[in-house]
């Protein structure tokens, strides 16, 4: 496989094979099964979802691009007053239920949880090119295509103007994993092969699984980013042609300045999308994490967390 196919979720080839839903059903808590709420018309774009959802189950949203088109958001609301707003940016070929799990977790904590459906670079989107060009040929194309990136960045700015007038307080962060976390580390200012332009419109970054140097980042892409970042892979990580160790690469080239890895001991490509054997244990490591991190933004700080089993953490 090239190198570059290492930007698209592997779980993105269970999407093509199996039935969605199949698939869809992987992502709830085990023992406590979190049914789908109702999506919203396509003509209205900015109503309310219902009031019924709950926040485990997150409802469903379409709000209006700068662009003219629309996208297709799923909201977890705080029980109380926000300390934040967090969008999150899934891989290649996953929908929004692929990083439920983190949505519910943050808006347990008390953030105005986002996740995006990317629907030009979704489900349908990967099948319809896997069905033209075969499997590598239609990843290849689809994780390489600039403008996919450009529709997941504006997918992100409309989802961080509508979460934004609902929580003014605290501040944003922009998380992604494998495909979402290119997307996250392009926003945060990663020089980039496809001629896409960084907004850093974020106070902090999570990347899930980032991608090391190939044809979507050139070597030396992460030194300029600034801003607080935390980057998430684990021992069973890999890219489909290398070693977990590449996704290491940003980490190594950011400049000091509460940058943080997190390294899971066995957790897999599929784990942090919330899907695979085990994925509840490894989530249950990553969260403590990931809270820590959230926290040190509120505070404008940079205290790194206390050691967790299974998990090697550095900081600079």
């Amino acid at each position: 496989m090239l190198a570059a196919l290492g930007a698209c979720s592997v779980m993105a080839l269970l999407l093509v094979l199996f039935p969605l839903s199949a698939v869809a059903a992987d992502t709830m808590v085990p023992g406590n099964p979190v049914p789908k709420s109702a999506s919203v018309p396509a003509s209205s774009p900015s109503a309310r979802p219902e009031s019924r959802a709950s926040s485990l189950t997150g409802d469903d949203l379409r709000v209006l691009r700068g662009d003219g088109a629309y996208a297709d958001l799923h909201v977890f609301r705080p029980a109380s007053d926000c300390s934040g707003v967090a969008i999150l940016s899934p891989g290649a070929g996953d929908d929004r239920d692929a990083l439920a799990w983190l949505g519910r977790a943050l808006s347990g904590y008390g953030w105005l949880t986002v996740t995006m459906a990317h629907k030009e670079s979704g489900h349908d989107s990967l099948r319809d090119r896997v069905r033209s060009g075969g499997l590598r040929d239609g990843l290849l194309v689809l994780t390489t295509d600039p403008e996919a990136y450009v529709d997941r960045l504006e997918d992100t700015g409309a989802a961080l103007r509508w979460a934004r007038a609902q929580c003014r307080t605290g501040p944003a962060v922009f998380g992604g994993h494998s495909m979402g976390a290119a997307v996250v580390m392009i926003e945060a200012g990663a020089k980039n092969r496809l001629g896409v332009a960084s907004g850093d419109r974020f106070d902090g970054y999570i990347a899930f699984s980032p991608q090391g140097s190939g044809r979507i980042f050139p070597a030396g892409a992460w030194r300029e980013i600034r801003k607080p970042v935390l980057l998430v892979t684990g021992t069973r990580d890999e890219p489909l042609d290398g070693r977990w160790q590449a996704r290491t690469e940003p980490y190594a080239d950011m400049p000091a300045g509460c940058h943080w890895l997190a390294v899971v001991d066995g957790a897999t490509h599929f784990n942090f999308a919330g899907f695979g054997y085990g994925h509840g244990d490894i989530e249950a490591r990553v969260l403590p994490v990931v809270r820590r991190f959230l926290d040190n933004l509120r505070a404008h700080r940079c205290v790194a967390p206390a050691p967790e089993v299974g998990v090697k953490f550095d900081a600079k």
